[in-house]
C-alpha cells in the first residue's frame, strides 16, 4: 500500500500533511499556498456563510484583511494570514476602510487577519502602519516593523512601518516599509518654497497607500503625491501595481496612489482625493478625501 502522506515539492516550506493519492498540485506553487489541494472557494467582503462539503472536516484558509482607508498620509494595507483550520460554516470578510477610517479584519475558524489602519495608526494582526504608525504583529507572531522617522523609512515586517513624516520644507516624507502587508508613505506639509514630497508606500503581499505632499509656497508641481506600493497576486505570483500620486503648484495637494491588493491594481491619485487600494487589502493614498482601502478576500481550499 502506497504512503498517502506525501512530501512537498522541493524548496516548499508548506506541510505536505493531509494530501491525498488523487491530489492536483497547482502549476504555480507559493510558499503560503498549500500544495496539492485546491481553491474550491473564494469569499468577499460581507460574506457570512461557508458551505463545505460532507466529509471535509479540515480547511486550509488564506485571510487577507480589508485595506486602510487614506487620510493625511498614507494607509496600511491589510494583513494576511493563512493555515489549516476546522472546517466551519460562518466567516467574516472585512471590508477596505473609507476615507481616514480602517478596514474589517477577515476570520474563518481560528485563522484571523486584521484590517488596515489610516494614516498615524499602528496595524493591528499584521496590517501594515498606517504613514506615521508601527505595523502590526501577525497571527504566526511574525513581528511588525517600527514606524520611520523624518530620515529613515518605515520598518520592514509581517505587517511593516508606515513612512515617517517630514517637519522641514522641501525634505520628502520617508516610503513606508516593505512586508508581508505594505506601510503607508509618510507626509511633507511644511510651509516654504521648496519642494514638498510625500513617501511612497511599502511592497507586500498587499501594498501600502502614498503619502501626500502639501504645503509647499513654489512653483509648478512643488507639492507631490507619493504612489502606492505593489502587491503579488497570490494564485499567479503577477505582481499587482500600486497607483500613481498627482502634484500641484503654490498652494495645491499632491495627494498619494492606493496600494495593489492581492487580487486588483491600486489606482492613482486624482484631484485631491487619493488613490484606491487594490482588490484583496490594498491601501487608500492620501488626501482631502483619503482614498478607500480594498476590499478583504478569503480563500479555502481542500
Amino acid at each position: 500500500m502506497s504512503n498517502p502522506i506525501r512530501r512537498g515539492q522541493a524548496g516548499s516550506p508548506v506541510s505536505g500533511g493531509m494530501q491525498g493519492d488523487n491530489a492536483t498540485p497547482f502549476a504555480n506553487t507559493h510558499f503560503i499556498l498549500p500544495y496539492g489541494l485546491r481553491l474550491q472557494q473564494t469569499k468577499n467582503a460581507g460574506d457570512t456563510s461557508v458551505t463545505i462539503p460532507a466529509g471535509i472536516n479540515f480547511v486550509y484558509a488564506i485571510a487577507v484583511g480589508g485595506g486602510g482607508g487614506g487620510g493625511t498620509g498614507g494607509a496600511g494595507a491589510g494583513g494576511v494570514a493563512w493555515g489549516w483550520t476546522l472546517a466551519t460554516s460562518s466567516c467574516v470578510v472585512g471590508a477596505g476602510g473609507t476615507s481616514a477610517g480602517a478596514g474589517g479584519y477577515t476570520r474563518y475558524g481560528n485563522i484571523i487577519a486584521g484590517g488596515g489602519v489610516t494614516s498615524s495608526s499602528n496595524g493591528v494582526l499584521g496590517s501594515g502602519g498606517g504613514g506615521g504608525g508601527a505595523g502590526g504583529t501577525n497571527y504566526w507572531g511574525i513581528p511588525g516593523g517600527a514606524a520611520g522617522s523624518t530620515t529613515t523609512n518605515g520598518n520592514n515586517g509581517s505587517g511593516a512601518g508606515g513612512g515617517g513624516n517630514s517637519t522641514t520644507n522641501g525634505v520628502a516624507g520617508t516610503n513606508g516599509g516593505n512586508g508581508i502587508s505594505g506601510g503607508g508613505g509618510g507626509t511633507s506639509s511644511t510651509a516654504g518654497s521648496g519642494t514638498n514630497t510625500g513617501g511612497n508606500g511599502g511592497n507586500g503581499l498587499a501594498g501600502g497607500g502614498g503619502g501626500q505632499g502639501v504645503g509647499s509656497t513654489g512653483a509648478t508641481n512643488s507639492n507631490v503625491g507619493g504612489s502606492g506600493g505593489n502587491g503579488i497576486n497570490i494564485l499567479t505570483g503577477a505582481v499587482t501595481t500600486g497607483g500613481a500620486g498627482n502634484s500641484a503648484g503654490s498652494g495645491g495637494r499632491g495627494v498619494g496612489g492606493g496600494g495593489g491588493g492581492i487580487a486588483g491594481n491600486g489606482s492613482a491619485a486624482s484631484g485631491t482625493t487619493g488613490g484606491n487600494g487594490g482588490l484583496g487589502g490594498g491601501a487608500g493614498g492620501s488626501g482631502v478625501t483619503g482614498g478607500t482601502g480594498g476590499a478583504g478576500l478569503l480563500y479555502l481550499f481542500y
